[in-house]
């Protein structure tokens, strides 16, 4: 499927030009065993745990409510939100690394003057130390972060708001993501062109508008591009 040249390209972080290992949920776990009631690492407790981040990460539950209902879970007293916030931000440095190929697409972006930017569900300032991690110190200067938005992706308003940083139309947007609901969906309703970034072979579900593009890998970007700037 053809697409026509972008003017901007916004990005998702993660799963998408970066990943974290999982560092919020193994921040819950640490910040556990430093009070002395280490959680064990069974199916049960690790599907627990990722809900109540899965609540948190929408905005279904504010930071503060999902560390009083993980302190009550766990019957850890009461656990103080800064606690599991510093947590965090200690484990960026060892967490925090670049998908492949993601340094030198956004080098080759810059290279051809196409301005680019991150839309990221998530919380400041974590998701701006891990994409300084993972990128480099100012490799991106424009990160759009939900909480900050007050709207999280699927959320028209979120995608209107990279567009409005672009000071471009959606249509000449690009956006890529690694999420066929977060991503694909809110950029292709918001009137961007979706590219679906598919790196871990998931199948696409039935009930999501299908993507403008898809690619495998980030260098595959760097070819969309090139053919659709100079036909």
């Amino acid at each position: 499927m053809s697409a026509r040249a972008p003017r901007a390209i916004g990005f998702d972080f993660d799963h998408t030009l970066g990943l974290d290992h999982g560092l919020e949920r193994r921040a819950l776990y640490e910040l556990a065993s430093s009070l002395g009631s280490p959680l064990g690492d069974d199916d049960a407790t690790r599907a627990w745990i990722e809900g109540l981040l899965g609540e948190f990460r929408t905005g279904a539950l504010s930071m503060d409510a999902m560390m009083a209902r993980f302190s009550e879970h766990f019957a850890l007293g009461d656990v103080d939100a800064d606690l599991w916030r510093s947590t965090c931000f200690s484990l960026v440095d060892e967490s925090a690394t670049p998908i492949a190929g993601a340094r030198e697409l956004l080098a080759t972006l810059r290279e051809r003057n196409v301005p680019f930017a991150i839309l990221t569900n998530g919380w400041s300032p974590l998701q701006q130390r891990k994409i300084a991690r993972a990128l480099g110190d100012g490799a991106v200067e424009t990160i759009l972060v939900s909480d900050r938005l007050g709207a999280t992706k699927p959320e028209r308003a979120a995608f209107d708001a990279l567009a409005a940083a672009f000071d471009c139309a959606p249509a000449d947007v690009w956006y890529v993501g690694d999420s066929p609901l977060a991503d694909v969906g809110g950029a292709i309703a918001a009137g961007m062109c979706a590219v679906w970034f598919d790196w871990e072979g998931l199948v696409y579900p039935d009930d999501v508008p299908p993507p403008t593009l898809r690619i495998g890998a980030l260098r595959e970007l760097e070819e969309l591009v090139e053919n659709a700037v100079d036909p």
